[in-house]
């Protein structure tokens, strides 16, 4: 459990309104249009309590980061001769109506060479159960019989294998080039030759390496890359030269050059950061998410942690000390190093997550204990509710807390929420001056009890908020015993609970 800072949650000492009044007082004078310049615009997308930004002057409420919870399941095994030796970095996407894996193995064979990786595919209908299917695309010793999409590719001076590739889809490009992928690559004009590459595809099985390094950077580990509509660009995530084993960032309006990588979330002294997994969150504006493997140098293992951000620049952890997918057991498969696969997945009201484990921790990765098949590094899944990485939680005294002054569009609000058994969560609005707006406060609210991904807020006097839409306005919240991921302002009937969730874990 996080702790909430005291200096960004100090207690409340009055009514509901101190908090959003100290916002806007200063601003009474100027009138509702200086008030409306320092409200958070909001407007009518999901907003996901992952930092403090909207959790002000809170009692008895803190942030919780939740782990994810790993099923246990073996989604993809080693079973193929050119798999062998291991299995690497991978990528999952939903996409054409399937799932869809690109994943990186090794040989016995070709170990270690320039030529000892295989870049291959495999997909699914449901997620949960994968086939390699024979493309028809690679020659490996006589046979096309196989789901290698290739293991060197590239013009002459970049022709090389790819390593540590992250796929994504790119939706601002033609058909050509819809499917994207950043990597190690290996070019002749380059010392040393290792640099981060690109591909593109149409289908995401023929692959187009680009001729030239796309970031001038010694390429190691895996790379995240992603198309980011709110900077209008592409970003580039991955280790920083010269920082050890930590993680930067860097911007390219055209996905051919990005300047070098610039420091976003740096190592300690005891751990290092390995590939860091960045996603922007697909259904919530202004919210960033890594999943750094974290390397104990003392234990030497790797665990997978989260890191959250607003703008993908500035990062924090939630929860800088419990991983997000913890080791497993002794004995288990997963109990000596965790690497997160790039993408996360919407499915229903769950988010999947596939990561890599092995009982052999990062010293051990010799040829000869990663071919025992006990040591066998296998793909898994976890997963969590929608939008449930961190919550504003309280425990069993009354909580509460008021937001920044907020501008939003609809008529609705909507929260994701889990309230444990004997809990309530009730929510008001105050007003530009900080005053509770009549029919809409806290105590006019029907109490919210149950477990719900979409609960429309209702309360016993008023239920349309269109007349504040565009206005200034705080959020003021009582909770007791329950988790709140999200909100959301909405056009949807105020007096009809849309959607629940399943039973919070």
């Amino acid at each position: 459990m996080l702790r909430v800072k005291p200096d960004n949650f100090a207690p409340r000492t009055t009514a509901f309104a101190i908090a959003c009044g100290l916002f806007l007082a200063v601003l009474s004078g100027a009138g509702n249009l200086a008030a409306a310049a320092a409200a958070i615009v909001v407007g009518d997308q999901k907003q996901l309590f992952i930092d403090d930004s909207f959790v002000k002057q809170a009692t008895n409420v803190v942030l919780r980061m939740h782990p994810a919870l790993k099923t246990g399941e073996q989604t993809l095994v080693p079973t193929q001769p050119w798999e062998n030796a291991s299995l690497n970095w991978f990528s999952v996407l939903r996409h054409d109506g399937k799932f869809r894996m690109w994943y990186e193995c090794y040989d016995v064979e070709g170990w270690p060479t320039t030529n000892d990786t295989s870049f291959c595919y495999a997909e699914s209908v449901d997620g949960l159960r994968w086939e390699k299917p024979n493309l028809g695309l690679f020659n490996y010793h006589g046979s096309t019989n196989n789901n290698i999409l290739f293991r060197e590719i590239g013009p002459p001076g970049a022709y090389s294998r790819v390593h540590g590739a992250g796929v994504f889809l790119d939706p601002t490009a033609p058909p050509a080039a819809r499917y994207k992928c950043v990597s190690q690559g290996m070019f002749a004009s380059s010392a040393p030759p290792y640099r981060v590459a690109g591909m593109v595809s149409a289908d995401g099985l023929r692959w187009t390496r680009l001729p030239n390094v796309i970031c001038d950077l010694f390429a190691d580990s895996q790379y995240s890359a992603f198309w980011d509509a709110a900077g209008d660009a592409f970003v580039l995530y991955g280790r920083v030269g010269g920082r050890g084993r930590a993680i930067g960032r860097a911007p390219s309006r055209d996905f051919s050059h990005f300047e070098p990588l610039q420091l976003v979330l740096e190592n300690e002294a005891a751990r290092d950061l390995y590939n860091p997994a960045a996603v922007k969150y697909p259904d919530a504006a202004n919210t960033y998410l890594m999943f750094p493997s974290v390397y104990d140098h003392q234990a030497d293992t790797l665990a997978i942690h989260l890191a959250v951000s607003r703008d993908g620049i500035h990062w924090s952890y939630p929860d800088r000390a419990t991983p997000f997918i913890p080791l497993g057991s002794p004995g288990q498969f997963d109990s000596g190093s965790l690497y997160l696969g790039q993408g996360l997945v919407p499915v229903r009201d769950e988010l999947w997550h596939y990561y890599s484990g092995s009982p052999l921790k990062h010293e051990q990765a010799t040829l000869e204990l990663l071919t025992n098949a006990a040591n066998h590094r296998i793909y898994s899944r976890a997963k969590i509710r929608l939008d449930g990485y961190v919550s504003a939680a309280a425990g069993n005294d009354d909580g509460s807390f008021v937001t920044p002054p907020l501008q939003f569009k609809g008529n609705a609000l909507a929260l994701n929420v889990a309230v444990r058994d004997g809990g309530r969560v009730r929510v008001g609005l105050l007003d530009e001056a900080g005053r509770p707006v009549p029919g809409l406060t806290v105590a006019d609210c029907v109490p919210i009890t149950g477990d719900h991904i979409r609960h429309v807020v209702a309360w016993n006097t008023k239920t349309n908020l269109s007349s504040l839409a565009a206005q200034p306005v705080c959020l003021s919240f009582q909770m007791t015993k329950a988790n709140l991921f999200a909100f959301q302002f909405t056009d949807a009937h105020p007096t009809v609970n849309e959607s629940e969730g399943n039973q919070y874990r």
